[in-house]
């Protein structure tokens, strides 16, 4: 049995029409009926017609003298047994009764996100994702914009030479910025919600900017890093001290929104010289755009990858350069899952990963990993700083960022099936003739294969 479409029912008063509004679209079943409920309700002496978007029913009584409130309420659940019917309540409003309405239902959308600090000359696309070049009035002109349409000035199309401006206001603001245009899934309620007030925005301006900023994610992989901080791309969607956002829904049903908001109390903004992107010399972007950015699969590795590529990024916005660090050092620890392996054992089987099984990489990761992981611990145990402990934050961080880096790519590389694949691949390392004498130079005595600590954390 299909369940019915839930609606409100608002009566007709003065000179103003009644409606009946739904969420989106009917379903195919309540679509077919739709024709049959119209002639019903006429049948009682009602005009009724469709809304153009097929979102409603906008309808009067015939008669001068109009039925009471319970009558009409009553006679439109008879004629549209399909809706489950109730009355608006003002108090409550159209746009958040529709919301709750919704229910667990979705609606796919193509989303316009603004990104401060990101200088492109030429537009491109990265997996899914479009990186669109602001407009310059020069080679990257409005008429040849992809979304020439957002802009709102008269005439503007027809001249070579015209920009934004400072001034632009709406959505033609958007084109002064680098766009990133993605396609999502989005709670229909989330939609309707965000008409129901200025602050009610906020939970799908959310979902559009981290949406966004993920995408950003492989482009920060392959050009960022601790030494140059001052070259950061802002988090996108943000313009000055406002996010903004346009959020186009598939289906005639919804009108796309210009989105403008403060979706969060706090954020770091730390783009002083902005991120100058060639996408000629991008070279880990696109496989990470595609096999995790991307990616639908469900599965615990991709899961895993997803989070520690979130990670890597998130990092730099953080504002306490020893909260960065630790950031770093427990999403090496969620890729990797050392489990209960500690201390010397757990080095190396961090460094088995992020070394990729190399020898020659392993010996001088290990010895530098040990170091670092010191400086982990002095700040988690004994609430030290990098200043007190006479450290360059920001070296320390590099560091970290380069041993999650690298411990992805490895991920990557290898494409391990499971988690017990990836457990074999390091147990398989740490086992090898060639790194055997490294290890015999650590307290973890050898052969492992005897080694309580790494029988116990190898059984499935």
């Amino acid at each position: 049995m299909t369940l019915r479409t839930g609606a409100s029912l608002s009566h007709p008063h003065g000179d103003f029409m009644g409606n009946v509004v739904w969420p989106g679209e009917l379903p195919p079943e309540h679509l077919a009926a739709l024709p049959a409920a119209l002639l019903a309700i006429t049948a009682k002496g009602y005009w009724a017609s469709p809304f153009p978007e097929g979102d409603g029913v906008t309808f009067k009584p015939v008669e001068p003298a109009r039925p009471d409130a319970e009558t009409i309420l009553a006679e439109f659940r008879d004629a549209f047994p399909f809706l489950d019917l109730s009355i608006l309540d003002p108090g409550e409003g159209q746009a958040r009764a529709l919301a709750r309405l919704a229910g667990d239902r979705t609606v796919t959308c193509t989303f316009l996100a603004p990104v401060e600090g990101l200088r492109l000359e030429v537009s491109f696309k990265l997996g899914k994702t479009h990186f669109h070049a602001p407009v310059d009035g020069g080679d990257n002109r409005l008429a040849d914009h992809a979304w020439r349409q957002l802009c709102e000035v008269p005439g503007a199309d027809v001249d070579p030479t015209w920009t934004p401006g400072a001034h632009a206001k709406g959505t033609t603001e958007l084109l002064a910025h680098p766009l990133i245009e993605r396609k999502i899934e989005v709670p229909l309620s989330a939609f309707y919600q965000a008409g129901a007030s200025f602050d009610s925005q906020s939970a799908l301006l959310r979902l559009a900017m981290e949406d966004a900023d993920h995408a950003l994610d492989p482009v920060r992989f392959d050009l960022c890093h601790y030494r140059r901080l001052q070259y950061l791309p802002a988090k996108p969607g943000w313009v000055g001290e406002t996010a903004l956002v346009y959020v186009m829904p598939e289906g005639r049903a919804l009108k796309e929104r210009f989105l403008q908001g403060k979706p969060y109390v706090l954020r770091v903004s730390n783009t002083w010289l902005g991120l100058e992107v060639d996408p000629g010399g991008l070279s880990s972007a696109e496989p990470l755009a595609d096999m995790i950015v991307d990616s639908t699969a469900g599965d615990e590795i991709t899961l895993a990858l997803k989070g520690a590529l979130r990670a890597w990024n998130r990092a730099f916005y953080l504002v306490e350069l020893e909260a960065s660090f630790l950031h770093l050092v427990y999403a090496i620890d969620a890729l990797c899952e050392p489990g209960k392996l500690t201390g010397e054992h757990h080095r190396l089987w961090i460094t088995a990963f992020t070394s990729g099984a190399d020898p020659q990489r392993f010996a001088t990761l290990l010895r530098r990993f040990h170091q670092h992981y010191s400086v982990r611990n002095r700040i988690v145990h004994g609430g030290e700083s990098f200043a007190s402990l006479g450290l360059v934050g920001e070296e320390q961080c590099q560091f970290m960022l380069e041993m999650l880096g690298a411990c992805i790519e490895v991920f990557l590389r290898e494409g391990f099936g499971d988690r017990q694949v990836a457990a074999q691949f390091a147990f398989e390392a740490l086992v090898s003739p060639a790194i055997a004498p490294v290890i015999a130079t650590t307290a973890v005595k050898l052969p492992l294969t005897t080694d309580k600590a790494f029988i116990k954390h190898m059984q499935p």
